[in-house]
């Protein structure tokens, strides 16, 4: 059950006044505590010099009669209890109030002490001296009655008091909480009508400043509603239309993405078949010269009996190379495993090299690798991070190859810092153009003849870093020291997120 916000108004408001009605009582207690305490000591001061005034003489001249006329005037006040006089061996002399002159109280310290109150006596005693000669004890015990009844008499004047001006202010703020959740009521009321589709709703809160510029906001608001529903329903019709046209827009783009990676396969195909020859072109050559060489001596005549053995060792050698060569490629080309795993980056990276290392070979390139000790593995799909490595290699290739560069190097590097791994691939062939190093990554962008180039394999790069790593590759023109000679080249970061 929920409970209105006038009750909840009313509720708090009541419990803070309580709370502060409830500590006014407990001040004016101890405060009624602290006054009667020091009037007590004081009239117990009086009490002490007057009976010592008035005892000394009896005490003296043994004049019990008077030491007991003097002990039942005194008894006449009113807080007076008991009063008991007793000389040095503690012998009663005389006593009014109390019987028991073998048991007498002990001196207690404070009046209002917790045993005072519980017995309703104040009990403490007065020495009787002359010229510091002591002749005896006068018993004294004062009623703390008065106290414990004034006590009760403020507690209950307060409650009523406080019951009272409890009663007349739940009233007041009642009242005050109707005149004031009026209001709330029509606007909920008209916000509720609103939520409902009635747009047409206003309200009239009255004649006050406050009201009124509420009532002044409120209306503006339901006309601005009202006038920002029709605006939506008209942009509800244009953005159905722009979304039929979106998404024809993106089908065409994912039959593009599609023919993009389609071609980027292809031109990887193309540079493997390249490479392919790259790395059959000495082994078939050395094949060649070996059965030539077989089939002279046997014309010759000088064929002996192991040279067969042993050329065809050798033939079987390079075909296994071959084979070995080609079942190689074959699975690169077929691995089109989309699983993602953990894996090391640097067997990613060999196999790139695996692929491209005889086409670097028979262009004079020099691959410098700096190792890094750190364990280097990411999450993704390990022949996307190849495909990634073997087209930025390519890359650095043809741009060394079409520069003439006379010593060609490419260098990469690996660095891991707190979350993240970064590779750097760094040729010498002069770096990229100032004017076009912002264009490299976009599709079917290429420096290179059409027939030697797609422009479309740093896309593919960018693309797959961006998509399936959450990394990101840039591209700057730095400088590279190879054989004591400093050249610029192009540098590629490939960042990684660990």
């Amino acid at each position: 059950m929920k409970i209105s916000l006038s009750w909840k108004w009313v509720i708090a408001s009541l419990i803070i006044e309580g709370l502060m009605l409830t500590l006014m009582v407990i001040k004016n207690v101890n405060q009624l505590e602290t006054n009667l305490s020091t009037q007590t000591n004081i009239r117990l001061d009086e009490q002490k010099i007057l009976l010592k005034s008035a005892l000394v003489a009896p005490f003296v001249q043994m004049d019990y009669a008077t030491i007991n006329a003097i002990l039942i005037e005194t008894k006449n006040i009113p807080t007076v209890d008991y009063l008991v006089v007793v000389d040095n061996q503690n012998n009663c002399i005389a006593n009014v109030g109390w019987n028991d002159c073998s048991n007498l109280p002990t001196k207690e310290l404070d009046p209002f002490s917790k045993k005072s109150l519980e017995d309703e006596r104040f009990d403490t005693n007065i020495p009787i001296s002359l010229f510091s000669q002591s002749l005896g004890k006068v018993y004294l015990g004062l009623s703390t009655k008065f106290y414990i009844q004034a006590k009760k008499e403020m507690i209950t004047r307060s409650i009523i008091i406080a019951l009272m001006e409890l009663i007349l202010s739940a009233i007041l703020l009642i009242a005050i909480s109707k005149w004031i959740t009026k209001n709330l009521v029509k606007l909920t009321q008209c916000a509720d009508a609103i939520a409902h589709g009635d747009y047409s709703q206003r309200i009239n809160l009255g004649d006050s400043k406050e009201t009124f510029e509420l009532q002044e906001s409120f209306n503006l608001m339901a006309k601005n509603i009202e006038k920002n529903i029709i605006d939506l329903k008209y942009l509800n019709k244009k953005e159905k239309k722009l979304f039929e046209n979106l998404k024809s827009q993106v089908d065409k783009n994912h039959e593009q993405d599609i023919l993009l990676k389609h071609q980027s396969r292809m031109a990887i195909i193309g540079e493997m078949l390249n490479n392919i020859a790259h790395q059959w072109r000495q082994p078939l050559s050395a094949i060649t010269i070996q059965m030539s060489s077989l089939k002279l001596s046997k014309e010759l005549e000088l064929l002996e009996e192991d040279e067969i053995e042993t050329t065809a060792d050798s033939v079987m050698k390079y075909a296994n190379y071959l084979s070995s060569t080609i079942d190689d490629f074959r699975d690169y080309i077929r691995d089109n495993n989309d699983k993602r795993e953990h894996f090391n980056i640097e067997i990613s990276l060999n196999k790139a090299i695996d692929i491209i290392s005889a086409s670097l070979k028979n262009h004079f390139i020099t691959l410098n690798i700096i190792h890094c000790d750190d364990k280097l593995f990411v999450d993704g799909v390990i022949n996307e991070l190849t495909q990634v490595f073997i087209n930025i290699l390519n890359n650095s290739k043809d741009i060394l190859n079409e520069n003439d560069i006379k010593e060609k190097v490419i260098e990469i590097e690996f660095f891991k810092e707190d979350r993240e791994i970064t590779i750097t691939i760094q040729d010498n062939a002069g770096g990229v153009k100032e004017d076009i190093i912002d264009k490299i990554f976009d599709p079917y962008f290429t420096t290179k003849y059409k027939s030697q180039g797609t422009g479309i394999g740093l896309y593919m790069s960018t693309k797959i870093i961006h998509e399936h790593f959450s990394g990101e590759i840039l591209v700057k023109n730095e400088n590279i020291t190879y054989n004591n000679k400093t050249y610029t080249g192009a540098k590629f970061y490939v960042i990684l997120p660990i």
